[in-house]
């Protein structure tokens, strides 16, 4: 289901039975599937607009993405070939957890003159092999919103 978010301007492609998570934190858009339950969830689509200072560099995006979620390990944070002179793009393949369940999860961070956005797809652990390809569409599918300014 495509779905664009009025108020950070980006956009994406998530399952359709799929919902954004009003609990979610209010720089986050969280989407879960129907039987996901309240509190941390193993499976979800997360999209933070994080405030950059300084403008973007590999260092701020690392840096920005380590901070947002309780990552364990990092597989792959390199440049992504959408990088132009105003934004700088990054995907990454991490590991973590939260509600006890440990997942897997790609990732990109797009950042720009004064905005970050960082949209991540995750699945459970014991779900990644079969889950991998519906993360590479939804990330594949993500188009920031403005980085320049709020």
């Amino acid at each position: 289901m495509d779905y664009r978010d009025e108020a950070a301007g980006f956009a994406l492609r998530h399952p359709a039975a799929w919902a954004r998570d009003p609990a979610a934190p209010p720089d986050e858009a969280r989407f879960v599937p129907p039987q996901a339950s309240a509190g941390a969830p193993a499976e979800f689509i997360s999209v933070f607009t994080v405030t950059s200072e300084g403008g973007a560099t590999e260092a701020s995006l690392r840096r920005i993405v380590f901070a947002l979620l309780p990552i364990h390990g990092v597989s792959g944070f390199q440049q992504d070939p959408r990088t132009t002179a105003d934004t700088l793009w990054f995907k990454f393949e991490v590991t973590g957890s939260s509600g006890g369940v440990e997942w897997a999860s790609i990732g990109v961070a797009v950042g720009g003159a004064s905005r970050t956005q960082v949209a991540i797809c995750a699945k459970p652990l014991p779900a990644w092999r079969e889950g991998q390809k519906q993360c590479d569409e939804v990330i594949r599918s993500f188009q920031p919103g403005s980085l320049a300014g709020p």
